[in-house]
């Protein structure tokens, strides 16, 4: 029983072993054509395929973007994923479709001539168009070969941040032979534009063009033209995430500096904020310069909009110092100019809308005036009332007999004396202490005459630095708005 399951057993393996060698032996409908084009012909796939005696391989080269992966502006290095098509025609691949039964036929790379096309401009570090052998090559009967390959490039490209972020760039793929020259192999593009019917979508790029076009350049390594086609990728910038992230707080910014001017001098806040928006845009300026290239040929117009922001700012924070010095400077002392008084409260206060008043300063200066010119005169009265009652009192005395007779009258020897030192000499305490409660109403007085010129004189100061916080609040509106519109205008203009 052992014996003949073992029989078995044996007889079914040799069977299936037959079977396994006769199917592997079997020859498929390709191995004529291939043994024919390769095998018998001794083809080498290291040569060009010239035929003729001066002749030459035209090559047909087109693409098609698949997608636009990225562009490093600060190393100017542009990043796509595109498809190579390479069509050219070799003559020692032709064979009868009568005799063989195939359309075409599909050989692995090193079997066959493929063109050394080279991207000239190429940044990759290690291969330059990673795949490129991995893929297959379809030969038809007339010789025509066809080699189509997807590949991720990484090419040079000069950026111009001129117009960021409102810009357009354009990036140029220059693809030729590096070892044959023209008088071997002749390059044309398969048509005038890149395929982009199949491109993916870009979150900050959307690709407007690529354009192809032929170019024949002579070097001066080599006597002989080097053909190449050239593809000018034209490409637009998003600018929705740049304006929400970088322009609008840098416009908002700016324009809150304008509330330094709004603030009372009182708050003692209205340098700090100055400062504290300067320093902001000079934040907003280093993340815009960290994303782009440090370039003096072309700095972008988003730089000098911050800029000229933080010479605005620069300058509301030197004219809030000016204006807080002119505010205090009535503490001093220091009388308002007449043509300042006249120019700045009296036209522009009117222009600019700011309440001021009627100012009282020479009122209180001719009132004091009118005042010392009255004390001088009822001084002058007072005394000469009493010269003539102490003359009329010294002068007439009454006698033993109760007759009064007049004493001759003696000459006085005061004549520049005070009323007090007069009613000193009357020796009457009533008229004394009135002429102390005078003198003390007269010091109360010119007291208060001084406190109301010193708060005239504050006020003014007061009111001239309010005009001039509220013609630099003009003047600054003004000059962000213009700054603000040239900018926008000159980058959107790209």
């Amino acid at each position: 029983m052992d014996y003949s399951f073992n029989g078995i057993s044996l007889l079914s393996f040799t069977s299936l072993l037959s079977c396994v060698i006769v199917i592997n032996s079997a020859p498929t409908v390709i191995d004529p054509l291939y043994n024919h084009l390769f095998t018998n012909t001794s083809y080498n796939s290291k040569l060009i395929p010239v035929c003729s005696q001066g002749g030459k391989v035209d090559v047909f080269f087109g693409t098609a973007l698949r997608q636009m992966m990225n562009l490093n502006e600060k190393d100017q290095t542009l990043l796509i994923n595109i498809w190579l098509r390479l069509k050219w025609n070799d003559c020692r691949l032709s064979w009868n479709t009568t005799q063989y039964n195939n359309s075409h036929i599909v050989v692995p790379y090193d079997t066959v001539w493929v063109p050394d096309i080279t991207l000239y401009d190429s940044s990759a570090e290690e291969e330059m168009m990673p795949g490129k052998t991995e893929y297959r090559a379809t030969i038809y009967p007339s010789g025509t070969v066809y080699y189509n390959f997807p590949t991720v490039l990484q090419s040079a490209c000069l950026v111009n941040v001129l117009y960021f972020p409102m810009d357009t760039q354009i990036c140029t793929l220059k693809f030729g032979s590096w070892s044959h020259s023209g008088t071997e192999l002749d390059l044309y593009p398969s048509t005038d534009q890149a395929d982009l019917t199949n491109l993916v979508y870009h979150n900050e790029w959307d690709v407007v063009s690529m354009k192809a076009d032929r170019n024949v350049l002579y070097y001066q390594c080599c006597p002989d033209p080097y053909p190449d086609i050239t593809f000018s990728l034209e490409i637009k910038r998003k600018p929705l995430f740049y304006i929400m992230s970088i322009l609008f707080p840098c416009i908002l910014t700016a324009s809150v500096a304008a509330l330094g001017f709004a603030l009372p001098p009182e708050s003692g806040e209205k340098v700090s904020l100055e400062i504290t928006v300067l320093l902001s845009l000079a934040v907003f300026l280093l993340m815009v310069t960290d994303q782009l290239p440090p370039s003096s040929v072309n700095f972008p117009y988003v730089g000098m909009y911050f800029a000229s922001s933080m010479i605005l700012v620069s300058f509301s924070c030197a004219m809030t110092v000016l204006v807080l010095n002119i505010h205090f400077r009535g503490a001093t002392g220091n009388k308002l100019p007449n043509w300042m008084r006249r120019l700045f409260l009296g036209r522009l206060s009117w222009l600019l809308f700011v309440k001021t008043g009627k100012t009282n300063s020479n009122k209180v200066h001719s009132k004091k005036t009118d005042s010392e010119k009255q004390e001088e005169l009822n001084q002058n009265t007072f005394t000469n009332k009493t010269f003539k009652m102490d003359h009329e009192d010294s002068t007439k005395l009454p006698t033993s007999n109760g007759n009064i007779h007049s004493q001759p009258r003696l000459p006085s020897i005061v004549t520049n004396t005070s009323s007090r030192d007069l009613l000193l000499r009357s020796g009457d305490p009533m008229l004394t202490l009135l002429t102390e409660q005078c003198e003390t109403l007269k010091k109360i007085e010119g007291h208060m005459q001084q406190d109301e010129s010193e708060e005239q004189t504050n006020n003014e100061w007061y009111l001239l630095a309010k005009v001039l916080d509220r013609l630099c609040l003009f003047i600054y509106i003004f000059m962000t708005i213009l700054t603000s519109i040239i900018f926008l205008a000159k980058m959107g203009g790209s």
